[in-house]
């Protein structure tokens, strides 16, 4: 679906290109149909890799200067179930904006219903819709990153008494940053260079820089939890470990203890006729005494050695 608007002495929309050649357009497109496209094609003269690009999910982040127009691939994202990555490409000419992007933006449903700030930006230049735009992208990741500490922080308390599902946890919120991460520095990089007015005009230069500084707090901030899930998780197997070594500790202490009744009553417990106080009436307890003194005495021995 194609939503076009332009500015002539204020904000209008219609469903008409070919009367907007000399005038200030952008065109917000949402799910980009085949017809479409070639419609956007002709009446901008795109390449035809520009065409494809637009009608293909999960293009690489990139930006591609062409003779009339800017070819730009970035990536929003959003928290529903789990974090989700949304392409959005940018075609940005001299007097023209395209945005294409498959789901809802916020970013534009938020300008479309505020005309004379889409008016302010018009005046000043194509450029600054495109920016508006793409800045509102960046700072949707503060609050993703926000949820991320959260969850870093869940899981610090939740370490501190292991149980089962704490590692599939770590694991798939460690795959979740990787794959913000792997976007957030890709993304980084291109916005820099945005960031110099090779890209875009002298006026609107600072703001792509501002925006090129909001990519790298993003970039940072999500090194900087990777960093922390990676001690989480070394923190984690640590206090597995130290647990089970105090499970082992406790079975092979009872297992000690438990040796010399095992032996003894082995060894009563064979066929032969003389037996060390086998003939006398208190030979059974005198047995039991000698077991629980040994038992006594492996215990003074472990505590001497401060084995538990």
């Amino acid at each position: 679906m194609l939503e076009i608007f332009y500015f002539d002495g204020k904000v209008k929309q219609t469903s008409e290109l070919s009367k907007l050649r000399n005038k200030k357009v952008w065109i917000d497109v949402t799910n980009l149909t085949v017809e479409e496209a070639e419609l956007l094609e002709k009446q901008f003269n795109l390449h035809h890799l520009t065409t494809e690009d637009l009608l293909h999910t999960r293009t690489r982040i990139k930006i591609e200067k062409f003779p009339h127009y800017l070819f730009c691939v970035f990536y929003g994202i959003t928290r529903a179930s789990s974090l989700q990555l949304t392409e959005i490409d940018f075609i940005l000419g001299k007097n023209f904006i395209i945005s294409n992007h498959h789901p809802e933006l916020a970013a534009a449903q938020e300008l479309k219903q505020h005309p004379e700030k889409m008016a302010t930006l018009f005046r000043r230049g194509v450029e600054f819709i495109f920016h508006r735009l793409l800045d509102a992208e960046i700072d949707n990741y503060f609050p993703v990153l926000a949820y991320i500490d959260d969850k870093i922080e869940v899981i610090e308390e939740t370490i501190k008494h292991p149980r089962p599902g704490i590692s599939q946890q770590i694991i798939q919120l460690k795959r979740q940053i990787m794959e913000v991460k792997k976007t957030a520095l890709a993304q980084r990089e291109k916005i820099s260079q945005l960031a110099k007015e090779e890209y875009v005009s002298a006026k609107a230069f600072p703001y792509f820089r501002d925006a090129y500084d909001h990519s790298i707090r993003v970039a940072d901030t999500i090194e900087n939890y990777r960093e922390a899930l990676n001690s989480t998780f070394e923190a984690y197997m640590s206090a597995v470990s130290l647990n089970m070594n105090e499970v082992m500790k406790v079975l092979s202490v009872i297992t000690t203890l438990a040796m010399p009744m095992t032996v003894i009553s082995s060894i009563y417990g064979t066929n032969f006729t003389f037996l060390p106080g086998a003939g006398t009436p208190y030979g059974f307890w005198l047995m039991i005494i000698m077991t629980l003194l040994l038992m006594i005495a492996l215990l003074y021995f472990f505590k001497r050695r401060r084995w538990f």
